[in-house]
């Protein structure tokens, strides 16, 4: 593939951007020396000595709880960016990137080298790549911690707007990211972190920031009295300002804003604090990084086995027991193998969601194998729709547990259209035949096009089809299901689809025309009972409804019309492993619902043989139905 020619940077330009840099510390620098005395190297010495050993001791070890915060947000990244790289290593490595690059500056540079040089297996685009991911999301939750600190009014009361409007910001960002996972640049498209890399990313940095903040305040002169919560919240600022200005180390930039946001403190004192923890939190873990780079020395090879199971290609076994599995046939699904079950799972930017019960096992095994892929993803995980049975081996395991819907169902071998409860059916059935409506099951060769006519109606009259967890009109997708059709004046105008397994059929698509007799969706299932009752199908499922106190405002008549079936109704449930992991997988639930990505096939393929890949010929479809219905 061609590539178009970068226009290659003026060398003024080139090395403006190269000593920008050294300018700001140098005018930084030159600023501070007229509003601050300097200490001598006398009054500097006496200074240090005033610091207790105690708080040296305490400075290191907030340095190194510092550091291990930062080593945890290397784990984000790795698994953000799907190296496989994930583990201690892989956090050593970062720890001593960022030890070296927040000293020499140049980050970009010297933190890839770094992760490059430490990490065996690290490809140098995926280290630039990392070293670019961890930068800028810890700009965004370095600028949430600085809006925190401006809202406490440490800074002054003009301050507390600007942190509002800074957290109202990243709000609005996390939502929008939320909505639109992916960012399209050029012809690529990149995935933004989860709301879960972002929580964890938050938390990382704040026990990062609020570490060093620690060491500092640990180590300035005991002449000082300043409270550590005051300090930390000029910290958080100070260092904002470093970050931005993109000085080495933060020198000058840093300084200044601290002399600023503490104008009660002593020049010379706070002079002498910030030196030794430059000595400490810099210079120290700077020279151990360096160390560890150029001697090559390779970190520990602890690899850790927790690792997320990986898709073994199954193929979605035809005597599962919920059919409606089959769903994931448009999603992009896989079936994954955990020990003895197998689970069909939809990973999405936010969850891997194991879609109903497992297709074959129980739930028991699977529980810890999908906490284990969405840790590996950033992802919360869950499992939807599932029946109580699977609810309580979750529960037994600590999952919180959540009843969603109620699924309708028949046993076709038993099924009468006699008795009270049915009465509004009859009426319906009766309606539709006065009308002229016919059904009848559809020939192998489905007659797409008109089907297709129908979907369109369908979705012009009602809005945009729903999907991810509900089928959406495709050819190959129908080509694999049970589908019934339904006709008036030797015209198809509407259809219902059914999964089918060993011993279910399920209900997934129903498109009526506009206009269509009353009663024509009543029709097309009443037909499908009767030739499930033929084919000895002991289950007939007409898919779930909500079960939430919203549901009657948004229903919209689905319980209405399954309820004319007199149906058995069975609770389905959501399981996650902690609330937070359920909310985050409920909200992208409904996201991708009400706004479903592009349809994408399963990891393998799930179509029949019997009704793949056959020549279509709508007219001897269409003959063939009038013929019958002669």
């Amino acid at each position: 593939m061609p590539f178009k020619r970068l226009a290659v940077p003026r060398p003024a330009s080139r090395v403006l951007r190269l000593t920008f840099p050294f300018m700001v510390t140098i005018l930084c620098l030159w600023v501070l020396q007229d509003r601050v005395a300097l200490p001598s190297l006398g009054d500097l010495e006496a200074l240090l000595r005033e610091v207790p050993m105690i708080n040296w001791a305490g400075a290191l070890a907030a340095t190194f709880v510092s550091f291990w915060a930062l080593g945890r947000y290397d784990s984000v990244a790795h698994r953000h960016l799907a190296t496989g790289l994930d583990g201690p290593r892989a956090r050593k490595a970062g720890v001593a990137a960022i030890a070296l690059s927040q000293t020499v500056g140049f980050g970009l540079v010297s933190g890839s080298y770094a992760r490059w040089r430490l990490l065996p297996g690290l490809t140098p685009l995926q280290s630039v790549q990392l070293t670019t991911f961890v930068a800028m999301t810890f700009l965004a939750a370095l600028a949430a911690v600085c809006g925190l600190a401006c809202l406490s009014g440490a800074a002054g009361p003009a301050m507390q707007w600007i942190g509002a409007l800074i957290l109202l910001g990243v709000a609005a960002a996390t939502l929008l990211s939320f909505v639109f996972p992916e960012v399209p640049l050029g012809k690529r498209r990149f995935q933004l972190p989860s709301l879960t890399a972002m929580a964890a990313l938050g938390v990382w940095t704040l026990i990062d920031v609020a570490a060093a903040g620690t060491a500092l305040w640990l180590l300035l002169p005991g002449t000082l009295e300043i409270s550590w919560p005051l300090l930390l919240s000029a910290y958080f600022l100070a260092l904002g300002a470093a970050v931005i200005s993109s000085a080495p180390g933060g020198v000058g930039p840093f300084e200044l804003a601290l002399v600023a946001l503490l104008p009660m403190a002593g020049g010379e004192e706070l002079m002498a604090g910030i030196l030794a923890f430059r000595l400490v939190y810099y210079a120290l873990p700077a020279l151990l990084a360096g160390l560890a780079i150029s001697l090559s020395k390779v970190l520990e090879e602890e690899e850790e086995a927790d690792t997320a199971p990986a898709a073994e290609g199954h193929k979605l076994p035809h005597d599962r027991p919920r059919s409606e599995t089959a769903v994931i046939r448009q999603n992009g699904g896989d079936v994954i193998g955990c020990g003895t079950s197998r689970v069909a799972v939809l990973d999405s930017p936010q969850a891997s969601i194991a879609l109903f019960d497992p297709v074959a096992g129980c739930a028991a095994p699977a529980l810890k194998p999908l906490q284990r892929r969405a840790k590996g993803r950033n992802a919360a995980a869950c499992f939807y729709k599932c029946s109580a049975r699977t609810t309580l081996k979750a529960r037994t395991k600590g999952w919180q547990v959540l009843r969603i819907a109620e699924e309708a169902v028949l046993d076709p071998q038993n099924y009468s259209d006699d008795g009270s409860a049915r009465r509004q059916l009859r009426r319906k059935l009766r309606q539709a035949e006065k009308k002229g409506l016919e059904v009848r099951p559809a020939a192998e060769h489905l007659p797409l096009e008109q089907m297709a006519d129908v979907d369109a109606a369908w979705q012009g009259s009602h809005g945009r089809a729903l999907g991810t967890t509900m089928g959406r009109f495709e050819p190959a997708y129908l080509m694999g299901q049970r589908v019934f059709l339904g006709w008036k004046d030797n015209k198809i105008i509407a259809f219902a689809s059914f999964h089918e397994s060993a011993g279910e059929w399920c209900l997934d698509l129903m498109r009526i025309l506009p206009g269509a007799p009353d009663g024509t969706g009543h029709s097309l299932v009443r037909a499908a009972i009767e030739a499930a009752r033929t084919e000895g199908i002991t289950r007939l499922s007409l898919a779930a409804a909500p079960d939430h106190r919203l549901a009657p405002r948004i229903d919209k008549g689905l319980r209405r019309f399954k309820t004319c079936f007199a149906p058995h109704w069975e609770p389905l449930y959501m399981a996650a492993p902690n609330w937070w992991q359920m909310t985050v997988s409920a909200a992208e639930l409904i996201r991708l619902v009400h706004r479903p990505p592009r349809l994408k096939q399963a990891n393998f393929d799930a179509t029949p043989a019997a009704t793949r890949s056959h020549p279509h010929n709508e007219d001897e479809e269409n003959e063939f139905a009038i013929a019958r219905r002669a």
